[in-house]
């Protein structure tokens, strides 16, 4: 048996943790009536995938940060129409069919991008759950 890479810790925690810092810095630093927070964090996550492709060593930057735009920009567009299936359940149940049947083999950085992309859409509604919890 050859050695497998740990990619349940750099492709599902780190993706997790990069969204939920993304709504608490936008929750805690913007007003929520003028900007909306899932969103500007979705828009954030495009922005700061360079980032989250250095930490989760992704390979090239520009590639992953073209997934995780491909999944996040849309994901945006459907927080416009407000909390619904669409934008809560359905990235989550993509996103945890990713992280077991993905998580078995490596895979180029336009396909971790949209594995992060969905990651970032499933976590951020727990994120901001989490935020108001504890800014009340």
């Amino acid at each position: 048996m050859g050695e497998r890479p740990d990619l349940k810790l750099r492709h599902v925690v780190w993706p997790s943790i990069f969204a939920i810092s993304l709504v608490a810095v936008s929750v805690l630093t913007l007003n929520e009536n003028k900007f909306p927070p899932m969103m500007i964090a979705l828009v954030a996550s495009v922005v700061f995938a360079p980032l989250l492709a250095i930490l989760t060593d992704s390979g090239d930057i520009r590639e992953h940060a073209f997934g995780v735009a491909v999944v996040c920009i849309p994901m945006a567009v459907f927080w416009v129409l407000g909390p619904n299936y669409f934008n809560i359940a359905i990235p989550f149940l993509i996103w945890i069919w990713q992280c077991a049947s993905w998580s078995k083999q490596n895979h180029p950085p336009f396909r971790y991008g949209i594995w992060h992309g969905f990651g970032i859409a499933s976590c951020i509604l727990p994120g901001a759950m989490l935020i108001a919890t504890l800014t009340q």
